[in-house]
This record gives C-alpha cells, sequence and structure tokens, in this order.
C-alpha cells in the first residue's frame, strides 16, 4: 500500500504536468494559429501554476497583467480572429492528450490509474475555473480563460466545458 506522501506526491506531479500540458496547449495555438513569432512567447515554467507570457519587445507580460496582455496580443490578432481558439487551446489540447494517455493506462495498467488521470484533469480544470471566477467576481474584469471566452462568445465556455467533461466522463464510465 502505498502512502499518503507518496500518493500527494504523485497527484501533485500528475496535476503539475496536466497543467503543463494546457500551458503548451496555448503556446502552440499562440505560435501555429495566431502566428506569434517564437521570441515573442514563451511557457514560464519556474512558477506553479505555469502560464504562457507574452513580448511586447521590452519585456515578458504575463497574462496576470490582463490589459498589457491583450494589447500585446492584438500585436498579432489586431481583429480579435483568433482569440477563442488561443484561450481555449489549452483545454482542448489538455482533453486530447490526458484522454488517450488515460484510456491506453486504463488498458495497458490499470483502470484505477487511468480513472486517477481523469479525475486529475478534471480536478485542475475545476481549480481553473474556479480561480477565474473568484478572481474575476473580485476584480470586477476577465481574469481567466473561461471569464475572457466569456466576455467574447458567452455560450463558448459553456459548451467547452461539457465537452471537456463528457471527453474525461465517458472513459471513465466505459473503463469502470
Amino acid at each position: 500500500m502505498v502512502g499518503p506522501v507518496v500518493t500527494f506526491g504523485i497527484a501533485f506531479v500528475g496535476i503539475w504536468l496536466i497543467i503543463a500540458i494546457h500551458e503548451w496547449g496555448h503556446y502552440y495555438a499562440g505560435r501555429n494559429i495566431v502566428g506569434i513569432p517564437p521570441e515573442s512567447i514563451t511557457v514560464v515554467e519556474l512558477y506553479f501554476p505555469r502560464y504562457v507570457a507574452l513580448n511586447d519587445g521590452e519585456e515578458w507580460i504575463s497574462p496576470r497583467n490582463l490589459e498589457q496582455y491583450r494589447q500585446t496580443y492584438e500585436q498579432y490578432d489586431p481583429d480579435g480572429e483568433h482569440i477563442e481558439r488561443f484561450l481555449a487551446a489549452g483545454e482542448l489540447i489538455q482533453a486530447a492528450v490526458v484522454v488517450p494517455v488515460a484510456v491506453v493506462v486504463g488498458f495497458a495498467v490499470s483502470v484505477e490509474i487511468a480513472v486517477v488521470i481523469l479525475l486529475l484533469s478534471l480536478l485542475s480544470t475545476a481549480a481553473y475555473v474556479g480561480i477565474d471566477l473568484i478572481a474575476t467576481l473580485y476584480t470586477g474584469t476577465p481574469s481567466g480563460d473561461y471569464s475572457q471566452l466569456w466576455e467574447t462568445t458567452p455560450m463558448l465556455p459553456i459548451f467547452l466545458l461539457l465537452g471537456f467533461a463528457s471527453l474525461h466522463v465517458t472513459p471513465m464510465l466505459l473503463l469502470t
């Protein structure tokens, strides 16, 4: 039997990896859909949680400084044509990587481990949404992916969450 410290450590590493996949999804969309050059976008990996920073030509801008981040983003997407894809890419790539990995683990290794992987992915997204909601209510301005999606296309974050949850719950039901 695995002790609680080891279990916590494994869960922490799992969430850390899932967040990395999420952020690399934003990076991928920024590079390949929006067209942000590699010298102007990076995943900041020293922090937990990780984030995608944009360079405005003088310094690296964190999404925590939302207004300056938006202005920098708009240098590459002035019409906002790709903003929804950029914001949703973290969730989409997370689901596209985590769910198949969990299904393979479920068939090849252990159903229990697969379910834990899927639950950690759901938990990390629930935490993102919760933090986004609290920060948005506290500051009065959109503070994360979901609130910014809500601002641009109100139904999109609802469908994104429903799709994301369905992609995770369905394999859990089929594996167990």
